[in-house]
């Protein structure tokens, strides 16, 4: 007697596949995604400790404590026949070596800020390399030339 390997249903599509092992599949997948996701907050709601500083009694006021520089300005301005350097608005000097030790006290705060050099129409090129050589002298990386936007014609005496 013969038996038969196989049977053939009547009416059934015989490249039909299983749907059911592929929704098994989808929703072991969905099962996973769900158990490996994190559901916390984005990086960019982290906390942080902040240090504050709290006054000492003794110890000073808060007003010795130097202001954060953004940046360093040297203004050139032509007074005779020498030409006046201003720092910051503060401390003025004619001797370019003198300008070069303050500008390395400066620097010795912090190099990486950029010195500006904003000379007068009238300040001679020389003076200008000059005070230029003295920034980079004191160890200043970013030393930048300031020009007026709308220069106005100075009259010649």
């Amino acid at each position: 007697m013969k038996v038969p390997t196989h049977r053939r249903l009547v009416g059934a599509n015989p490249i039909a596949t299983a749907m059911t092992p592929m929704i098994d599949v989808v929703f072991l997948l969905l099962v996973f995604f769900l158990c490996t996701a994190s559901f916390e907050e984005p990086e960019q709601n982290l906390a942080a400790s902040l240090i504050v500083a709290t006054e000492t009694p003794g110890a000073g006021s808060a007003s010795t404590a130097q202001p954060e520089l953004e940046d360093v300005t040297i203004v050139g301005a032509l007074r005779g026949e020498a030409t006046t350097w201003t720092v910051n608005g503060g401390r003025q000097t004619a001797d370019l070596s003198e300008l070069t030790a303050l500008l390395s006290q400066l620097a010795a705060i912090d190099r990486s800020l950029p010195v500006t050099i904003d000379a007068g129409a009238a300040v001679p090129m020389r003076d200008v390399v000059g005070a230029y050589d003295a920034a980079r002298a004191a160890g200043f990386q970013r030393v930048l030339l300031a020009a007026d936007a709308f220069p106005t014609a100075e009259k010649s005496p």
